[in-house]
């Protein structure tokens, strides 16, 4: 017969056992099964098939100290309890089973009395252990619940509860993390008194608790080296170049762009930080920072690694992707981060995503990919949380309820048309 969770195995070294021994523990209401072999027991005892095996020393075909370093090795100890039997002369013997690991021991002649409270104590002591271990576990899982709950709290206080929107613009995000805490992130803020607004998204290669601390740091970082207020000196403004004047078409050395000093200390100092001190950790952050003029719509940006934001019209025609400048944040120390520019017009967009969009995947396996996003950017809007939203809701589409892998975070800047209001 095949035994069932509860059942008893006897291992005996012959072809023998005392009937009124096999009579007292099938009397238990449990199932008995009896093997003659040690390796014939672990086989057994490995697929979980029982709650005790007594077994009596010497065995065949290892010793019983032996034979319970086995089943320790199997795991079976923590599911498996035993009681090893022996003659009188056998103490020395069944001390070292007790060291070993055995639960309790009998002598032979085994009484009828005796062996059944044996088998009860042991049996009961064990179920014990095992609910006290249970309780234990499921204490220790609701602790780490509990604490991934808060540390998901803290994470989303790092988001923006409300996005600036300056005059004639308009700007959403969307953020679905793929587990309880993720490793992408946005923001978005006014900066220069108000007449910049400097604008992230960031995507951590990692996942889970370790990302999320990551993810923290680096938003941090950026945020806080971003509105550091920056004192300009002479010899600073002579070494500019061009970058101050992106549109001047001769080279002249003027006054740093407002923002321009911010955007680069941004990056460039986060990146230091995170060489210089987390390097050993060997993660990093592809990020892209924006610094706009909601009053011309330039925009003055540093993509480090991160998947290239793209600019449409208000016709939903693609008019430019703004490719990386330079590798992620924390990969190199002493990166060089050039500023690139661009301009947004009356009635254009910009959308912003991490590759949680294009990478996701339904139940076949195919991936969103960027056409699909394309075909998405290129259908007429109003603001950009209707850009956002469908975006999202196309994804969800695709998925059709498949496991998300990896984070999906999207933020979009809407330029309004010369001749509408603000929405």
């Amino acid at each position: 017969m095949n035994g069932n969770l509860g059942d008893i195995l006897v291992v005996v070294g012959n072809e023998t056992i005392n009937k009124t021994l096999l009579q007292i523990l099938t009397s238990l209401e449990q199932q008995v099964r009896v093997v003659n072999e040690a390796r014939q027991a672990l086989a057994l005892i490995g697929a979980g098939s029982f709650e005790l095996v007594l077994f009596f020393a010497p065995l065949p075909d290892m010793t019983a100290q032996e034979f319970l370093a086995r089943i320790k090795d199997t795991g079976g100890t923590d599911a498996v309890a035993t009681i090893v039997i022996g003659d009188p002369d056998q103490g020395a013997e069944l001390e070292q089973c007790l060291r070993a690991g055995a639960d309790d021991f009998l002598i032979t002649p085994i009484s009828t009395g005796l062996l059944k409270a044996r088998v009860q104590l042991v049996l009961e002591h064990k179920r014990l252990r095992h609910k006290h271990e249970h309780r234990i576990e499921s204490e220790e899982l609701l602790k780490i619940e509990h604490d991934i709950q808060i540390a998901r709290r803290i994470q989303a206080g790092f988001l923006p509860e409300t996005l600036p929107n300056p005059d004639g613009w308009n700007v959403a995000a969307r953020f679905q993390p793929a587990r309880e805490v993720a490793g992408d992130f946005y923001d978005a803020f006014m900066l220069s008194q108000n007449r910049r607004l400097g604008f992230v998204i960031a995507d951590v290669v990692d996942k889970g608790v370790p990302a999320a601390l990551f993810m923290a740091l680096v938003r941090s970082l950026t945020r806080a080296f971003a509105q550091q207020n920056y004192s300009f000196n002479w010899a600073d403004i002579l070494e500019t170049d061009t970058l101050a004047q992106p549109f001047a078409r001769k080279q002249t050395r003027t006054i740093p762009s407002t923002g321009t000093m911010a955007l680069k200390n941004a990056v460039q100092l986060t990146n230091n930080y995170i060489t210089e001190n987390h390097m050993q950790d060997n993660m990093f952050a592809t990020l892209f920072f924006g610094m706009l003029d909601p009053a011309t719509g330039q925009l003055a940006y540093i993509n480090a690694g991160h998947n290239p934001p793209v600019i449409f019209d208000g016709k939903g025609n693609f008019k430019l992707e703004l490719k990386p400048t330079n590798m992620a944040v924390g990969m190199m120390p002493d990166t060089k981060y050039s500023i690139e520019f661009a301009q947004i017009d009356p009635g254009d967009f910009i959308f912003c995503y991490t590759d949680g969009v294009t990478e996701a995947r339904n139940a076949a396996g195919d991936f969103f990919m960027e056409n699909r996003l394309f075909e998405v950017l290129a259908r007429p809007i109003k603001t950009a949380q209707e850009l956002v939203d469908q975006v999202y809701a196309t994804l969800q589409d695709f998925v059709a309820g498949a496991v998300q892998f990896d984070d999906i975070t999207m933020i979009a800047l809407m330029r309004q048309p010369e001749d509408s209001g603000k929405p």
